[in-house]
Parts: structure tokens; C-alpha cells; sequence
């Protein structure tokens, strides 16, 4: 809220330096903010009537952008995810990311799907995150890689012999044994890095 506020301020600010017309371009600036990193821009937040500063507009366990309603949270859990069967209160609507088919008639577009394939994974860290109550990673990664056994964090264990902060196979209270997968996929088509704020880049997209 504070940082929604000072943003105001600055737009404010500028809006009578530079006059109407750039204050246009500053809110077109500011539509494509994601506030709340879910993947949907304040823009399209405001569009469907969710809270742009919050992933899970109504607090049923599912992001605004894998909720098919983000405003109605008596939606069944069990009627949108039958597997893996997992509270829903901490664990996010699992990704697909299917590989592309074999068909040589589909047709696929590679930078649509590099880019839902980063959007899913980046949600999937902020979600991962916000669970573990974790405000930054102690062995974040940093050699590209797409094996998401070992993503966004490389070393952290919970306990002795647990998974540690990862996307699939996830060791959710520490026990050593696997809980919730927060990625169905073991291995992504694009390589990426995480930096200790949980930020995902996309070093290679797989289709090049």
C-alpha cells in the first residue's frame, strides 16, 4: 500500500512537470505492472475486478489467473484439481506445461509458449514462497538450468534430510518426504535462473 501511495505521489509529481500527454504514457506505464506478481497486470486485475495486491483475490488457495472465479471462493478444490490430492489451502492450481506435440500439424508459437512457460514458473517460486513464509533464498539458482527437482533454491533442506525449496517434489514440512509439487512437470523446455528474491529469468527458451 505504502509503495502504491509513494507511486501515486510520483505520477502526481511528474503529471504537472511534464503535462497531460505524458501522464498518459505514465498510466500506460502503470497498466502493466503486476503488483502482486500472480501474473495478471493491474490492468487486467482491475478488468476482472481482483485485487492487484494480492494473488488470491478470494482467499480460496488458487491464484486469481488459475481461479475460473477469482471473486468466489465456494468453488471445490476437488472439482478443479483431482490430482496430486493436496490441501488446496497452500498449494497453487498445478501447471501443465505439456511439450509440444508430435503431431507436424499442430502448429506452435514458440515465443507465446516460452513466455507461459516463464509467467507459470515465476508464479509458481512467488506462490512457493509466500507458503514457506520466505521473504528471500539462501542458494538461490545461478547456472541456468531446467530441472525444477532443483529450482529456485539448490541447497536449502528442511531438517535433515529434507527436499528443500523446490518447484516439484517439494518437502512442504520438512519430514523428508515429498508433499506438494508445486510443478506436475520434473523438467521444463526453457532453462532458467532465481535470484534470493525469488525473480525468474529465462536464459534459453528450448526453442531456439
Amino acid at each position: 500500500m505504502k509503495r502504491r501511495w509513494i507511486l501515486g505521489i510520483a505520477v502526481m509529481f511528474l503529471c504537472l512537470l511534464l503535462g497531460t500527454t505524458s501522464c498518459e504514457y505514465l498510466e500506460e506505464i502503470d497498466s502493466q505492472l503486476d503488483s502482486d506478481g500472480d501474473g495478471w497486470t493491474n490492468a487486467q486485475e482491475k478488468a476482472a475486478g481482483t485485487d492487484p495486491n494480492n494473488v488470491d483475490t478470494d482467499n480460496d488457495g488458487y491464484w486469481d489467473p488459475h481461479d475460473p472465479n477469482p471473486l468466489d471462493p465456494n468453488i471445490s478444490a476437488d472439482d478443479l484439481i483431482p490430482e496430486p490430492a493436496i490441501s488446496p489451502a497452500i498449494t497453487p492450481a498445478p501447471t501443465s506445461l505439456a511439450p509440444a506435440s508430435s503431431d507436424a500439424t499442430s502448429t506452435v508459437d514458440p515465443e507465446q509458449s516460452a513466455l507461459e512457460e516463464l509467467l507459470e514458473i515465476q508464479s509458481a517460486v512467488k506462490f512457493m514462497m509466500k507458503n514457506n513464509k520466505l521473504t528471500s533464498l539462501a542458494n538461490p539458482v545461478t547456472t541456468a538450468i531446467n530441472d525444477m527437482h532443483r529450482f529456485p533454491d539448490t541447497s536449502t533442506r528442511h531438517g535433515v534430510v529434507g527436499m528443500g525449496y523446490v518447484l516439484n517434489c517439494h518437502d512442504f514440512d520438512g519430514d523428508g518426504d515429498p508433499d506438494i509439487n508445486y510443478m506436475l512437470l520434473s523438467k521444463t523446455k526453457g532453462t532458467y535462473i532465481c535470484d534470493e528474491y525469488g525473480n525468474v529469468t529465462q536464459v534459453t527458451t528450448g526453442y531456439e
